[in-house]
């Protein structure tokens, strides 16, 4: 044999047995590597998780149902304060009874794209369930305010 030959069955026979090892060692069974978790405590942790994301999604569509009632009864009364109000501008003079009437009906749209914005609301996650609930809450009373504001001023 020449040289050549010999360093190429050489380098060759290093190859073979360098995978060979590889191979034997990566084909350990799971329960010969201590450092992986037993099926066993991941399954419970799996299921702990399961129970722990359902009691948070339980908690979240309360949050949400609650807010939900709470906005539908502030809703209610505000129709029932425009209700009150178109009929006391009934009793108004021309001149002051348009524009009182134009305000109120501002007030009433503003009411009713709420009341739609809440009807229509989707579940996109609690991030922008807080957003949605705080924008909302900041446009409930703005319309509350601008109601009493109206009532103040028609009493004047």
């Amino acid at each position: 044999m020449n040289y050549k030959t010999k360093t190429s069955n050489l380098i060759f026979g290093f190859a073979s047995f360098a995978i060979a090892i590889i191979l034997f060692n990566g084909c350990k069974s799971p329960t010969e590597n201590k450092d992986l978790p037993k099926t066993g405590e991941a399954k419970e942790n799996l299921v702990e998780a399961k129970e722990s994301l359902d009691e948070a999604r339980k908690d979240y569509v309360l949050k949400y149902e609650a807010f939900k009632l709470e906005s539908d009864s502030k809703i209610a009364e505000n129709e029932k304060i425009i209700a009150e109000l178109k009929a006391k501008a009934k009793m108004e003079g021309d001149a002051a009874k348009q524009e009182f009437e134009k305000e109120l009906a501002v007030l009433e749209q503003k009411n009713q794209s709420l009341k739609e914005k809440m009807s229509y609301y989707k579940d996109e996650g609690e991030d922008k369930w807080e957003s949605f609930k705080l924008e909302f809450d900041r446009d409930m009373d703005n319309l509350g305010q601008a109601l009493k504001d109206l009532t103040k001023n028609n009493e004047n």
